[in-house]
């Protein structure tokens, strides 16, 4: 009896010890995606799997907030094993869908394990520079050798090929160092020599269907009812919006299914010719909320490796934010990368709760 109200006691308190102002702008982002998945797809299937997936990452929140985020460092090794098997097991038995392989069958269900498999290389690299690199991250040396031990994780989603994962975990990685104060006249080095090797990637080294999707993303008019046709569907849903949006389930892009892919890849542009430049701000300023609430708890805790372990998830959840509402309006390439508790889709969902999950513990747990 004893040990139940202690339980009890410890809960109470570290709910009392929770943001709550982040979990309100989480929830207020589901409920956008269920209210949105429905007015792209007009089905209650949809929505009916949408919530379940809330249900589920409520639950996940709920364990690992209450878990002290500390103890992830015991299971380092684990973890790294976990993911080699998940990334071997997608490249050999995975699921083929338009020319990559990113998804494992289990049962009615895809798992895409490289949205578990980011987070996971974003707190192995948090506990690394925590360890090895108090004195800070000083060269280019310091840069290459703290992201090293994970690179072959990062290689096994790249050759999914899955560029907008890889491309986001690297950039999470580029944040992290430089609001731990690295030295970034390397990273300016390495990306002049990024630059200078766009052409030879292009030419070389991007798959077919890459190729085209950059294509596409240069000249979408090129080929409007083909290759371009998602760009300029999701241009027109967009534009048509105006100020305040034609109302919630009026868009006719999603309902008379101009716009492909509308509840996962394109559901910023459903929401946007919905409610509008203002709905389409206000959801904007919501996700720019959450990380500007996330990255306020590194100024009042004292553990390394809780701050760079929020420089990470902070970094993810702005480059997810920035390519796919990009890709809605054609600022980058069309990458296949959700908006994080607004896109439809199982993994997305629930990595994204595991990340807030995350930020709550370190908000409870922190010293």
């Amino acid at each position: 009896m004893l040990q139940n109200q202690r339980l009890l006691e410890q809960i109470k308190n570290s709910f009392s010890q929770m943001d709550k102002i982040i979990l309100l702008i989480t929830y207020a982002l589901v409920t956008l995606s269920t209210i949105f998945v429905y007015s792209a797809t007009r089905k209650s299937g949809f929505v009916g799997k949408n919530i379940m997936w809330i249900v589920i990452g409520t639950i996940l929140l709920i364990i690992i907030s209450f878990i002290d985020y500390r103890e992830v460092k015991k299971h380092t090794r684990h973890i790294y094993g976990i993911c080699i098997v998940l990334l071997l097991v997608v490249r050999f038995l995975g699921k083929k869908t338009l020319g990559a392989q990113r998804w494992i069958s289990i049962g009615p269900f895809q798992l895409q394990p490289s949205e578990f498999v980011k987070i996971a290389i974003i707190i192995m690299i948090a506990y690394r520079i925590a360890q090895e690199y108090k004195d800070g991250i000083n060269n280019l040396k310091d840069i290459v050798t703290a992201i090293l031990p994970v690179s072959p994780l990062i290689l096994l989603i790249l050759i999914q090929p899955d560029l907008g994962t890889t491309l986001i975990t690297v950039a999470a990685y580029v944040f992290m160092i430089f609001l731990y104060g690295a030295n970034m006249k390397p990273i300016w080095i390495i990306g002049t020599v990024i630059l200078l090797s766009i052409y030879p990637v292009y030419r070389f080294v991007l798959s077919k269907y890459q190729k085209t999707r950059v294509e596409t993303f240069l000249r979408p008019e090129k080929d409007e009812k083909g290759t371009g046709w998602h760009v300029t569907q999701s241009k027109i849903s967009v534009g048509a919006g105006g100020v305040l949006g034609k109302g919630v389930l009026q868009g006719s892009q999603s309902r008379l299914e101009f716009l492909p892919e509308a509840q996962t890849d394109f559901i910023f542009s459903v929401l946007s010719e919905e409610l509008g430049f203002a709905g389409s701000v206000l959801t904007l300023l919501l996700y720019f909320g959450l990380i500007f609430r996330t990255m306020r708890i590194t100024r009042v805790i004292h553990d390394e490796f809780g701050k760079l372990l929020l420089y990470g998830i902070s970094g993810v959840f702005f480059m997810h934010v920035i390519v796919n509402v990009g890709m809605t309006i054609g600022l980058v390439p069309v990458t296949g990368k959700p908006l994080l508790f607004m896109s439809y889709g199982g993994s997305s969902f629930l990595a994204a709760f595991l990340m807030i999950g995350l930020v709550e513990s370190v908000k409870i747990h922190a010293d």
